[in-house]
């Protein structure tokens, strides 16, 4: 930490002119040169920061701060911990100031402000206490922001450490995981979950009540490894075998949600806001892929093509169903707890789609010229042909 003189500004920035007192950023001596000042060309000089206060009163003013932060008045810490940045910015208070400004401006809903704050600290002061803290808010922040790049290169640099608790460990590889699996990167995803479910099992970690909340993010990313694997199984060009193409989606379905519902058991809020609005497009996207298979070869009449239709509108309707019920409680979840996430309102819009789906479903199955017990009648007559088709 530089020292500071009690002087007054105008006396204090000649002395650093002087020699006669240290500021916090003191200019270099230029070197002699046998060239001419014309010929270097002109002279850069690092930022010379003098502070009207002493070491004393930023650390009063930085405990000040903390204590609003404490007492949760964000809104009135985190000017203050900004402002001592600008005040000391390679003083002893910076570093924990930036992380400080940071989890106040989070607080506050910024957390793309927050990110700044924690990106700054960790970047600055890489060997400070304060760097490992931030690397990890920032990962967290990342993730809420869906900026995966990031998420990938922040986890990587958690998982160089060697000074990561099991439980961190477990948190930087589902970060990292769910940071590949958004870009695509199922397989390389798929290892980073394995990897951490393997600490989780060794350590029994979340065999009994509430799981701590870093087993979330694992059980989220496993969830989207799943998902994006169960719905790359497409039903148009009809696969040779559809009945065993569509017990591996509907498979692969179950397990996505299994995973997905781990994630809820954290019982944290943006969790179960992301796994609940999964679970309802697993469905919503499945009943949209199904309804495309076109009708079978017997099909060969107007009237045995409407039977087919209709047949396959009552059968699948249940996937709406099914991704409505979820949806809605994702909602109602978003309510009662406060979380506003992007999430949330992409739960609303999904919700809203299913609804007009199944209003549309209903207006399909009515102009129809049958009955839904002769669809039903046809739907038996599907199951008990041989299995190539739903």
């Amino acid at each position: 930490m530089s020292r500071s003189c009690s002087t007054p500004v105008a006396a204090l920035a000649l002395a650093v002119v002087l020699g006669g007192c240290t500021s916090e950023a003191t200019a270099p001596v230029q070197a002699r040169s046998p060239q001419p000042a014309s010929a270097r060309g002109p002279v850069e000089l690092a930022p010379v920061v003098v502070s009207p206060y002493s070491d004393a009163e930023l650390a009063a003013e930085f405990e000040r701060a903390r204590a609003l932060l404490l007492a949760d008045r964000a809104r009135e810490a985190a000017p203050l911990f900004d402002r001592l940045v600008r005040l000391s910015p390679d003083g002893e208070v910076a570093p924990p100031s930036l992380l400080n400004a940071g989890i106040a401006h989070e607080a506050l809903g910024d957390r793309a402000l927050a990110a700044e704050r924690y990106r700054e600290a960790a970047r600055r002061f890489p060997d400070h206490p304060v760097a490992r803290g931030a690397l990890f808010r920032l990962a967290r922040a990342a993730a809420y922001l869906e900026r995966w790049p990031e998420l990938v290169e922040v986890s990587r640099g958690l998982l160089r450490r060697g000074d990561l608790t099991v439980l961190e460990a477990i948190e930087a590889r589902g970060a990292l995981a769910l940071g590949l699996v958004e870009q695509d990167l199922v397989d390389d995803a798929a290892r980073q979950v394995a990897a951490a479910r393997d600490l989780i099992e060794a350590h029994r970690l979340g065999e009994s009540g509430k799981p701590p909340i870093e087993l979330a993010q694992v059980s989220f990313a496993l969830g989207e490894v799943r998902r994006r694997r169960s719905e790359a199984i497409t039903f148009a060009p009809v696969p040779a075998d559809f009945a065993d193409a569509l017990e591996r989606r509907c498979q692969g379905l179950l397990d996505a949600q299994s995973a997905y519902t781990e994630a809820m058991r954290s019982l944290d809020a943006h969790w179960s806001a992301m796994a609940g609005y999964r679970i309802g497009q697993l469905y919503k996207e499945l009943h949209r892929d199904v309804v495309q298979v076109p009708p079978p070869k017997s099909a060969d009449t107007p009237k045995k093509k409407q039977l087919f239709e209709g047949a396959m509108r009552l059968r699948y309707r249940v996937l709406l169903e099914k991704g409505q019920k979820m949806l809605a409680g994702t909602v109602r979840m978003g309510d009662r707890t406060g979380e506003s996430s992007a999430w949330v309102l992409r739960a609303r819009d999904a919700l809203r789609e299913i609804e007009l789906a199944l209003a549309d479903e209903q207006a399909a199955l009515a102009r129809l010229p049958f009955s839904e017990a002769e669809l039903s009648a046809a739907l038996d007559a599907l199951k008990a042909e041989p299995a190539k088709r739903p």
